[in-house]
């Protein structure tokens, strides 16, 4: 007898024969991927569920119920939306995210075992398609209904091979009707995985007897559901909710794993076949083991994006109204896209501070990070724009036609409910209250602007409602696509909106237009302020130094500590010698927080200023 090679000697130390089985490394393993998921989703993956609970409304009303029994899969959508709703909180959303991952891992165990793989390569079989279901989830636009979906295509799966006798399984696949109306097109894969296993697991006619029964009545079911219940097109009833027919990575990723699905019996049958040799079978489940977890965990790291991390911190602090958060997120960690610096600059314009912190923050954009495009997938953040200048009206607008395209979201009832009370339409308000006084998490929410409902007084008397309706235009004008003209014919409408001509100035601030900047000071005094916002003074120094001449301030005048500021700002450039890439690198942090250093360094917008970026000779 040949001796055992001290490799294998150190595995039966570890995994002695016959006392620790394959099938306990399994629930061991699936405990172990359970903590590393609730671990990630709750301390790196959370914004997954910030996005994907505001992007779905549950309602306890037995309309919003009709309207998921339509056609088929809706119901699979209505249970994927009711969960959805634990998103709300990162804890909760931890735990059904992991716990919906780990009951694949169990029902993938269970047909392992009713199928009689070979348990040496057992855990591979049950790892492999949760530690990808894992990294699935890490993705923003993979939603609880395609997690469930596929739960729902394996749990069917195995209920139908449970038993060996032939009459419950016929009964079992006359009830396919009832699961395609549930889980949709999820029940394609159902039906190419059960007939997969029959033709290679039953034996003798039944082999072909069942195929054959499932495929008749899958094609019954596809004609009445077609031409008689549903009157849906081929596409629906064949790409809803997993959608076969749309090319895009997410799909792509999602059919590669509907296709192993598919093919599980297939691997379950290699498996049972593959002859290992008894030296190896304690090995092979530690070494799949110590494989695939530090790979699963490599490529957790790997694809966690902190940019759209940052970004759903960000939104969900502009959700809660939270304005000196965003700004302290935004100062701390900067984004370089433009939806980070459109949020920050939003939460300036709403505590005042426009044209006194705006280069406190990266502004690499100009004046787009003023404004958002109208249409396309920013629209929802557009909207608040318009909210925050007082273009109520048209944040409604807005609001109204994105609630027509995408359905009940909770940000969006909630700005239509405001927008329904600063304009008076309280019957239509109270429409939308009612809305979300039927959900689990914005009830009180609803309860709290219920009171407002035709009480004016207390509308004008909310520090929120009463300030928007203060800048409202005081005569109508025609909306144009150009909303920076938008902005002068508001201010044309009602000259007492502050916060419009910040938007205004931070224009011209943006496009370097210093001459523009200098015309608008004698303004200033009208509109309540009492000194020269920290910016709009630095823009006037800078005009000053080039022109040689003061613009008519309006009675204000340049503070003393903004005179000292340029002076050191001043030195500290001129001791670089004018060398770009040591002046970015060593400037200190107060001369970077001005419009000085975004004169000379930012984009050049302006026609007026065709200096070189570093050339002194502009002051």
């Amino acid at each position: 007898m040949k001796k055992k090679s001290n490799f294998l000697k150190v595995f039966d130390k570890i995994l002695p024969e016959g006392k620790i089985t394959a099938r306990l490394i399994v629930y061991f393993s699936l405990a172990l991927l359970f903590i590393i998921s609730v671990a990630y989703f709750y301390f790196f993956g959370n914004g997954n569920f910030f996005y994907q609970e505001n992007n779905s409304l549950f309602i306890f009303s037995s309309d919003y119920f009709q309207k998921f029994t339509i056609k088929p899969g809706g119901l699979l959508i209505y249970a994927g939306n009711f969960l959805t709703q634990g998103y709300f909180n990162s804890f909760y959303g931890s735990l059904i995210a992991s716990i919906l991952l780990i009951l694949h891992g169990i029902v993938f165990l269970k047909i392992n075992n009713r199928l009689f793989a070979e348990r040496s390569i057992l855990l591979f079989l049950i790892l492999l398609p949760s530690c990808s279901l894992l990294l699935l989830q890490t993705r923003h636009d993979l939603f609880m209904q395609n997690s469930l979906g596929f739960l729902l295509v394996e749990l069917w799966f195995l209920i139908s091979i449970v038993s060996v006798k032939i009459l419950f399984r016929f009964i079992f696949l006359s009830l396919f009707p009832l699961f395609y109306y549930l889980v949709g097109s999820y029940a394609v894969i159902y039906l190419g995985m059960y007939i997969l296993f029959s033709l290679i697991y039953e034996k003798g006619i039944l082999r072909y007897y069942f195929p054959a029964f499932l495929l008749g009545i899958a094609f019954l079911t596809f004609i009445v559901f077609k031409e008689v219940l549903f009157l849906q097109p081929v596409n629906h009833l064949l790409g809803y909710p997993l959608f076969f027919n749309e090319i895009s990575r997410l799909n792509t990723y999602l059919c590669l794993y509907g296709g192993f699905i598919l093919l599980f019996p297939l691997f379950v049958k290699t498996a049972g076949i593959i002859n290992v040799n008894k030296k190896f079978k304690n090995v092979i489940p530690y070494a799949t083991f110590m494989t695939l977890f530090p790979v699963t965990v490599f490529f957790l790291f790997k694809v966690y994006d902190p940019v759209f991390a940052n970004l759903m911190q960000l939104e969900k602090l502009v959700y809660k109204q939270d304005w000196d958060a965003v700004i302290k997120q935004y100062e701390r960690f900067p984004l370089t896209n433009v939806i980070g610096q459109y949020y920050y600059n939003l939460a300036l314009s709403e505590k005042g501070q426009l044209c006194d912190r705006m280069f406190f923050g990266q502004q690499n954009y100009g004046p787009m990070s003023l404004v958002l495009p109208r249409d396309g997938e920013q629209a929802y953040r557009a909207v608040y724009f318009y909210y925050a200048i007082g273009l109520i009206s048209e944040a409604h607008h807005l609001a109204y036609e994105l609630m027509v395209q995408h359905g009940y979201r909770p940000e969006n009832i909630k700005l239509l409910v405001k927008t329904e009370l600063i304009n008076g339409n309280y019957k239509i308000a109270e429409r939308y209250i009612n809305v979300l006084k039927k959900t689990l998490h914005y009830k009180s929410w609803a309860e709290k602007y219920e009171k407002m409902l035709f009480n004016p007084d207390l509308i004008y008397a909310d520090p929120e409602l009463g300030e928007k309706i203060r800048l409202l235009p005081k005569a109508d004008f025609f909306i144009v696509t150009d909303d920076f003209r938008n902005i002068e014919m508001l201010l044309q409408a009602n000259p007492e909106n502050g916060i419009a001509f910040e938007y205004k100035i931070a224009r011209m601030l943006l496009e370097k237009d210093l001459m523009a900047v200098g015309s608008e000071i004698k303004n200033l005094k009208g509109l309540g302020y009492s000194h020269i916002p920290r910016h709009i003074e630095e823009a006037i120094v800078s005009l000053v130094n080039i022109t040689k001449e003061f613009p008519e301030l309006g009675g204000l005048s340049i503070s003393y500590d903004t005179d000292q500021r340029f002076l050191r700002y001043f030195s500290d450039l001129k001791s670089f010698k004018g060398n770009r890439k040591l002046i970015e690198k060593g400037i200190n942090k107060a001369d970077k927080n001005t419009f000085w250093y975004y004169l000379q360094f930012g984009l050049i917008k302006s026609e007026f200023f065709k200096s070189s970026p570093v050339d002194d000779n502009i002051y």
